[in-house]
């Protein structure tokens, strides 16, 4: 059964303790000494279910111009940064002027919060994308957080009435994670026309690929008509480049030379990686194989929760979150001890698994262990 939130339910606990989230104050991403980690120490493969990775590795083309690029890779890649901001800002109708790179969006996204963010506040919903999060409050931005309505939307009546004389960002997650959620496209628009007019709106799309629900639209022609507003993108979902890091922004001139000013490397983006953003861009049909793939595989995974009782919020992603009646750090130890990685989350009062959507073969191993568990 899909999932709605009583209200009461919803503003019965405000936790920025950790973004309202089970996440440790500590997180330090790929250096951490995480459940993967652990079991590649013993030597085990894990089913890796908690990322939000792609499980159908890249596409031909992009192998292909990772091969042929290696050995070009003792030079700088500067002519590539061109050729990539064209082809991006071909297909979006803007001009290279418009797009910065950045080594995965979240790079994008922690150079807005310390230009911006760090002149006041930042408004987001809760709960969101916690990287955000912890970006944020490791750069000591004071945080105002909406919980999201009874529909999982992000709640822009309420979010639009926080806004204040020391607001500087405001940064919407559209789908949204962990919740895999969409805000309707109509309503997020004219949000964005009137709360741009006092901060700078981040739209963060790094599932906009995923998304075929006709509510939704994208944010990128308020930064075409030169709005302040910037919407962030990556290649490390539908495109599976997240090993390689690749992301980029698109804003105002104005807004991406501010963000230019924070780069602290000249090529954040190394030569192997743009050379397989470029080769994944041109190629339409791989996407649409993986999206393909990820939704037989939603649909299988939406009728098992069905079966066990477990409320889902449905997803526009590659990721389902579902709702569980017991502690879901608990429940994350007892899959790992069976080399599966999930993500625990703990808001609201209430716990939560958010799951990978993997291959076929890797949901019906989880759905076997979760008919244990659960």
């Amino acid at each position: 059964m899909s999932l709605q939130l009583n209200r009461r339910q919803w503003l019965k606990t405000s936790a920025i303790a950790a973004a309202g989230l089970i996440v440790s104050r500590n997180y330090t991403a790929c250096q951490r000494k995480d459940a993967l980690s652990r079991l590649s120490l013993r030597g085990e493969e894990p089913i890796r279910l908690g990322n939000n990775e792609s499980p159908y590795g890249i596409s031909d083309g992009a192998r292909q111009a990772i091969i042929s690029s290696i050995d070009k890779s003792n030079r700088y890649p500067h002519g590539s940064y061109s050729q990539l901001k064209e082809l991006i800002a071909e297909r979006e109708n803007v001009s290279a002027e418009n797009i910065i790179l950045g080594a995965g969006s979240t790079e994008v996204m922690t150079a807005l919060i310390h230009v911006y963010g760090t002149q006041g506040s930042i408004l987001v919903g809760d709960p969101t994308y916690f990287d955000f999060i912890i970006y944020a409050s490791r750069a000591r931005c004071p945080l105002q957080q909406v919980p999201l309505n009874d529909n999982f939307e992000h709640d822009l009546p309420a979010m639009e009435k926080r806004i204040d004389r020391d607001t500087r960002l405001i940064y919407i997650c559209n789908p949204n994670n962990p919740t895999g959620s969409i805000t309707p496209g109509e309503k997020l628009h004219l949000f964005c026309e009137r709360a741009s007019e006092k901060a700078l709106v981040v739209v963060d799309e790094a599932y906009h690929e995923y998304v075929e629900d006709r509510a939704y639209a994208s944010m990128i022609d308020l930064s075409r008509e030169e709005k302040n507003v910037i919407v962030t993108r990556t290649f490390s979902k539908v495109f599976g480049l997240a090993g390689l890091r690749v992301g980029y922004g698109i804003a105002r001139p104005d807004i991406i030379k501010e963000l230019e000013r924070m780069e602290r490397n000249f090529a954040p983006v190394a030569w192997l990686s743009l050379m397989a953003a470029i080769a994944s861009y041109k190629d339409p049909q791989f996407p649409r194989v993986v999206k393909q793939k990820n939704r037989e595989v939603k649909s299988y995974l939406y009728g098992e929760l069905e079966k066990l009782n477990l409320a889902y919020v449905p997803s526009h992603t590659n990721f389902v979150l579902f709702k569980v009646n017991q502690d879901s750090r608990k429940m994350a130890k007892d899959f790992e001890r069976r080399s599966i990685l999930i993500r625990p989350f703990e808001f609201k009062g209430q716990y939560w698994i958010r799951v990978s959507l993997g291959t076929m073969e890797e949901m019906k191993t989880f759905i076997s262990v979760l008919k244990e568990i659960a």
